[in-house]
């Protein structure tokens, strides 16, 4: 008693800043052995650390004609090096959600942005309510199965089927052949649109084997939350994006503490990778932007808000000064970078989902051209790259759009499935953006992604059946 009598008065004596200090290294700690799982801890880099401060001030043009509407307050350029704060700022995915009684599929709760992937009624309900059946939930399925059984040993996955682990046995190949960082990232991020962790779902194994590889092979000091891997010409930040989605859900489906810390460091290599002119993101960090790049980070701050994760408003600040400069018609069409001409179907896609998550409400009238233009043209039979950017949007915008197209883009894929030999589950190569690089598996793992939209992103606009709480 005399003992803990005397630690306390110590502790009384330390001074304010200290003791905030000591409190700060108690919080953050890890739990201790005897309060984790029996499971194997998955590995995490040495030393993680933030990524370079900017070498550049921000200077977004359109900062200075119109404020968007998601900024809040006084818009200043950051100093220095960007530090996240998992406990700061608001989410930006839909939060708790509720079918209204008479106007869904029955009363139905659901904690979370991601909450819809579990298992159970809820999916069910979701996939009833939305468009989704029997068959679409069978596809998904099948091809997560085909992706499971072509995990290499390691926990990776390659565009290249000539690997020993596909033996040959799948045709359509992708000419990507060493980016194994880009292949795992997509392939685990259709685990998890199932509903999959490392804690919970038939493949809990093979997604602690890719997270654990994305972990061993995230570079450390001086570019601390580097996910490229080995940058090949023009894939380096689509793979940091797309990597950057998946660690961010994986934190957010799990609150695995483990995780938070490489959720974090991938963000800030993603923030500190924007053109500190334009906005946008390309290839390599701090060129200037083009929309498919733009697209992935996009998406990858916007799970870091859904797993807690403060991004700056600033940054989503030249996000949609970007968009600007690739617009047409106030907004309904986008290009591929400011010296292209606005209307691709593609770009367009990318262009409006980013302008939903960032705010965009649903009587934008440029939003409306958007989406009718995106219906009219409709799903395509060569570009999968586009219908899985298209079918989000036209999920979030809901209506007689989305059961137009939902209807025709649930069957197509459904049919165009591989159903016998090695190759069943997958999907054949559909050509357009992501055939001839990615191949078979890409075009799987997008396809697998796209009829996974009943519950893999609650719908942002559906307020006759759903309450959104953001």
């Amino acid at each position: 008693m005399h003992s803990i009598a005397i630690l306390v008065l110590a502790f009384v004596a330390v001074p304010a800043e200290t003791r905030e200090q000591i409190f700060s290294m108690i919080v953050e700690s890890d739990p201790p052995p005897e309060a984790t799982k029996a499971e194997p801890p998955m590995e995490m880099p040495g030393t993680i650390p933030d990524a370079p401060p900017p070498d550049a001030q921000i200077d977004f043009a359109a900062m200075q004609s119109s404020a968007p509407e998601n900024v809040v307050g006084a818009i200043e350029p950051p100093s220095g090096l960007l530090n996240l704060d998992v406990n700061d700022g608001p989410g930006g995915m839909p939060g708790d959600l509720e079918f209204a009684n008479g106007k869904g599929p029955g009363a139905l709760k659901i904690k979370g942005g991601l909450g819809g992937r579990g298992s159970g009624d809820a999916k069910a309900a979701l996939v009833k309510g939305y468009g989704g059946n029997e068959a679409s939930e069978a596809a998904v399925a099948t091809g997560l199965k085909w992706l499971a059984t072509h995990q290499k040993a390691d926990g990776s996955w390659s565009f290249d089927h000539t690997t020993k682990e596909c033996m040959g046995s799948c045709t359509g190949p992708g000419s990507l052949k060493e980016c194994d960082m880009g292949a795992t990232s997509i392939a685990l991020l259709a685990f998890l649109g199932g509903g999959h962790t490392h804690e919970v779902g038939s493949y809990q194994q093979t997604v602690r084997k890719a997270i654990n590889y994305l972990l061993e092979h995230m570079k450390a000091a001086p570019e601390g939350g580097d996910l490229r891997g080995k940058v090949i010409a023009n894939e380096g930040m689509y793979v940091q994006g797309i990597a950057g989605i998946a660690i961010c859900e994986a934190h957010a489906m799990t609150k695995d503490r483990r995780l938070r810390r490489a959720a974090e460091a991938a963000c800030n290599f993603i923030i500190n990778s924007q053109d500190p002119k334009g906005g946008g993101w390309r290839y390599a960090p701090r060129q200037p932007g083009d929309t498919s790049v733009v697209g992935w980070q996009v998406m990858a701050l916007k799970s870091a808000q859904a797993a807690k994760i403060r991004v700056p408003p600033i940054i989503f600040t030249g996000a949609t000064h970007f968009l600007d400069t690739v617009s047409a018609d106030d907004g309904a069409n986008y290009g591929y970078d400011a010296k292209d001409q606005p209307g691709r179907p593609a770009t367009t896609a990318v262009g409006l989902l980013c302008r939903m998550y960032l705010g965009w409400k649903r009587d934008n009238p440029a939003l409306g051209r958007g989406v009718q233009f995106l219906s009219k043209t409709g799903p395509s039979g060569g570009d999968m790259y586009y219908n899985y950017y298209a079918t989000q949007v036209l999920h979030h915008w809901g209506g007689e759009e989305w059961t137009k197209w939902n209807d025709v883009m649930r069957d197509m894929l459904v049919k165009r499935q591989t159903r016998e030999g090695h190759a069943a589950g997958s999907w054949p190569p559909f050509g357009g953006h992501t055939g001839g690089s990615g191949g078979r598996l890409l075009d799987t793992c997008l396809s697998v992604m796209t009829l996974e939209v009943y519950y893999r992103h609650l719908p942002i606009y559906d307020r006759k059946k759903v309450q959104v709480d953001f």
